[in-house]
């Protein structure tokens, strides 16, 4: 058994076939693994009310704001410690990105900073529509890519996705033959819309426990591949915001053994969305957590390191970091 997940990676990515299939057991893991390793690094800003904190989903990133002892010197991921020299990191107030390219693959994991964790915005957030003019999907076809996105996390994935796309152009990641824009909870609705800003290579989404974030409009006419949404059958996140305010279920849905997600009992019940509220405002947190995909998924996958912890956290380093622009 691997001592920590995040060393598994490289011989993870070496094993997959080519053409690699993005449906695989083994691509969904390592997409979690990258996701839940954007939990890692934790810019100052995000330090100055640890309150808020408790609100990501992720138990190493609350166990690391809760080992900064009251200082508000923020925690970088230091690639080379890790053994992942080709790597970066950038951020901004609502998003942080961690890209690595490993066998020519980039994974980029997304997650929202506790500013974009504002369920009382979230859920108020407007449709807004886009309109994308015309695509060639095939010879002598033209589509316009029109629908509506969630507004928030539309301004947040164009934000974040220009300084990806800076740190693609500043690093020596080498040549990249397929990118995998991946995310847990809301930076996974962030992935999936940055896939309209990112175009370096051939694409694919994957994502966590991610919100409804458009309608089914903007999925019908999208030049992309369907993003893949993994989801776990206690974890309230999917169900907002309401399809009453317009927004569409996730088309492409699996749980966490690879199989069509379907609602079991008793969440499929006339009650079963009070059932899951009660259950989360009682503090059942789990069924979200960002570790609790990954182990279940890990395990899917048949990776050693399922249930080990992700990354060391002395091999994190505590740095000054100015705030976001």
């Amino acid at each position: 058994m691997c001592q920590y997940a995040i060393y598994e990676a490289q011989r993870l990515v070496g094993g997959l076939s080519s053409p690699i299939d993005a449906r695989s057991p083994t691509v969904r893991y390592l997409c979690a693994l990258f996701s839940e390793l954007a939990y890692y690094h934790i810019p100052q800003w995000e330090l100055d009310d640890k309150k808020r904190a408790k609100l990501l989903p992720c138990e190493a990133y609350r166990a690391l704001v809760a080992g900064t002892g009251g200082s508000s010197i923020g925690v970088a991921i230091d690639f080379q410690k890790l053994d992942f020299p080709r790597g970066f990191v950038v951020a901004d107030r609502g998003v942080v990105a961690v890209g690595m390219v490993l066998n020519r693959q980039l994974f980029i994991g997304f997650r929202g900073t506790q500013f974009l964790f504002d369920w009382k915005v979230n859920l108020r957030s407007k449709l807004v529509p886009i309109n994308m003019g015309f695509d060639l999907r095939s010879p002598f076809i033209f589509r316009t890519v029109s629908g509506r996105l969630h507004s928030g996390f539309s301004e947040e994935a164009a934000r974040i996705s220009t300084r990806v796309l800076d740190a693609i152009r500043d690093t020596n990641l080498g040549d990249i033959d397929h990118v995998f824009l991946t995310g847990h909870s809301l930076g996974g609705a962030v992935a999936a819309i940055s896939e309209n800003f990112i175009k370096v290579a051939p694409t694919s989404v994957c994502m966590f426990g991610a919100p409804r974030y458009s309608d089914l409009s903007a999925y019908i006419s999208s030049p992309h591949r369907l993003p893949a949404q993994v989801r776990r059958a206690g974890d309230v996140v999917p169900t907002v915001p309401p399809r009453a305010f317009g927004y569409a279920d996730h088309p492409y849905e699996f749980t966490t053994s690879g199989i069509e997600y379907v609602d079991p009992v008793p969440f499929s019940s006339k009650f079963g969305g009070l059932i899951r509220w009660i259950l989360f405002l009682a503090g059942r947190f789990e069924p979200h957590d960002m570790e609790t995909y990954r182990n279940e998924l890990g395990a899917t996958a048949g990776a050693e390191g399922a249930v080990a912890p992700l990354a060391p956290l002395e091999r994190l380093k505590a740095t000054d970091m100015v705030s976001a622009t």
